[in-house]
């Protein structure tokens, strides 16, 4: 059996039993909050009568909360971050009650099943008043296809309940919480998945953030970034999709938009930044296989038959006929 171990959890992946936790103090409300989620600092406006309930339910590598209790604010301080590094994006949907996130220097109010996204790796901090009952759903940071970029224009906006994909997405979020998917693990991980992609397509919407330029400077920043790494023999999709915090998945299809392939354009890349290496003034001794490996090409022959057919010469024939 497989176990996942998200913001403190540790269930069976896929698991359709949910973990309740039921607490009257301020200590051990602490105690279930941190456990649950991340560290956070919990100012009530009564301790005294303080009252709370934590239901969780893993789905994949999603974990799906019910948190409910009494007027109360939570912050993520720079000092609790120091500590506690964890990485996590997560969506509140506020079911009862009046919710206000701040994140980015920007501020939102939530009510009725409106939501919003923030990142537990940058302070944040949740005002709830009144008797409120609020859905939390947290996706490892790395997991989820959004750059550092777009997830900063992203948090603490509204996701309203009541248009747009919000219109949709509510009342599915509302469901994962209290009922069991019946899913297999397989089918459970591409649902969390799925709904990461709903939600981000949401706060695209509500950010009033333009997609299509945004892909587009995301393409542009990984071919910047492949362009300046093509010595690195571990250049690669998994690398490049880790180093922007996008899946392989997301990658390609990026790739694929403009009729490319990750690894065709890397080969491009290397051959193009070869073919400069051989011919540059005061290369000629430079051993075309010193070239070769210099840009990843771990195999000679490999590399002159790649050589041969972009450029219609072997390397060595290539420099003797350009370089002067």
């Amino acid at each position: 059996m497989e176990f996942a171990d998200h913001g403190g959890l540790a269930l069976p992946t896929g698991s359709p039993e949910a973990l309740i936790d039921e607490v009257a103090s301020l200590g051990a409300w602490k105690d279930v909050i941190w456990e649950r989620f991340v560290s956070l600092q919990i100012a009530s406006s009564d301790a005294s009568a303080l009252t709370g309930t934590v239901h969780t339910r893993q789905i994949g590598h999603l974990t799906a909360s019910a948190v409910a209790s009494t007027p109360q604010t939570f912050t993520r301080t720079p000092r609790l971050l120091s500590h506690d590094s964890r990485s996590l994006l997560q969506v509140g949907l506020v079911e009862r009650g009046t919710g206000h996130l701040e994140q980015d220097g920007r501020t939102c109010t939530l009510t009725d099943g409106d939501f919003a996204l923030y990142e537990t790796a940058r302070p944040f901090t949740w005002s709830l008043a009144g008797d409120w009952r609020l859905l939390v759903f947290t996706w490892p940071r790395e997991t989820v296809p959004l750059s550092d970029a777009e997830g900063q224009r992203l948090t603490a906006n509204t996701l309203c309940s009541r248009e747009g994909v919000g219109l949709i997405l509510s009342p599915m979020l509302g469901q994962l919480v209290m009922n069991r998917t019946g899913l297999s693990v397989a089918n459970s991980a591409r649902l969390a998945d799925e709904i990461a992609e709903l939600t981000i397509t949401a706060a695209l919407e509500a950010g009033h953030v333009d997609q299509a330029t945004s892909e587009t400077d995301l393409f542009q920043r990984v071919r910047a970034y492949i362009e300046t790494h093509l010595d690195d023999p571990t250049l690669g999709p998994q690398r490049i999709a880790q180093e922007f915090f996008l899946s392989p998945r997301t990658l390609h299809r990026l790739f694929a938009r403009h009729d490319l392939t990750v690894h065709a354009w890397i080969k491009e890349r290397r051959l193009e930044a070869s073919r400069h290496a051989l011919t540059a003034p005061g290369s000629q001794h430079s051993p075309v296989t010193e070239v070769a490996t210099r840009y990843g090409f771990r195999d000679a022959a490999v590399f002159s038959r790649a050589f041969s057919r972009a450029y219609g010469a072997s390397p060595s024939r290539y420099r003797m006929l350009h370089v002067e």
